[in-house]
């Protein structure tokens, strides 16, 4: 299983939690996101403990890598998630969520079966063009395709070029993005 299995989850964080942002209300997104948010920092406490929680110690047996802190991605999206509703509402933050999902997820896969051309550490161009491209598209069911065409180009170039935790900076980058670009999120 190991990397396809972690980015299968990675993907299905970013869609079903936009999905679930979506049907809430504000309040109930606030809510969701937060104890989200709560439920992993607790198990991650849990692992780092070493408590073995049923049922989820074995997907974390399979999804994190090795010699990672448990959870740090979740917690990572969930935060990530949370400052995006505190500053820009939950349309966009659907838009975050979708990008970071499908950009990192396929990106990472792609990247690993087929990169030839290395950016920045071990970040490929072949996956990175790939994660921005399915991005963009899953972005078309959300805002019009010229702006998930932006948004999903400025967060390819984030994933590939940021340092520090892409969970958080392609989730932030894209609601800038398409605040920038004037895009109001009126589906919700």
């Amino acid at each position: 299983m190991g990397e396809t299995f972690r980015q299968t989850v990675h993907l299905l964080m970013g869609l079903l939690g936009a999905a679930v942002i979506l049907r809430l209300d504000d309040r109930g997104a606030f809510v969701f996101v937060s104890a989200a948010l709560v439920i992993q920092f607790l198990l991650c406490d849990a692992f780092t403990r070493g408590y073995d929680v049923p049922v989820l110690s074995r997907v974390m047996d399979e999804s994190e890598r090795t010699g990672k802190v448990p959870l740090k991605g979740g917690i990572a999206y969930a935060a990530g998630a949370l400052f995006c509703l505190a500053v820009f509402g939950r349309g966009y933050t659907a838009v975050g969520l979708v990008t970071v999902g499908v950009l990192d997820s396929v990106s990472t896969l792609i990247g690993l079966r087929f990169g030839r051309h290395t950016l920045v550490g071990k970040k490929s161009l072949e996956g990175t063009i790939a994660g921005a491209a399915a991005a963009a598209l899953a972005l078309c069911f959300l805002i019009p395709w010229w702006a998930a065409a932006v948004v999903a180009g400025v967060a390819g170039i984030i994933e590939a070029c940021f340092p520090l935790d892409d969970n958080v900076a392609i989730q932030v980058g894209a609601c800038v993005m398409l605040a920038a670009v004037g895009v109001g999120v009126g589906f919700v």
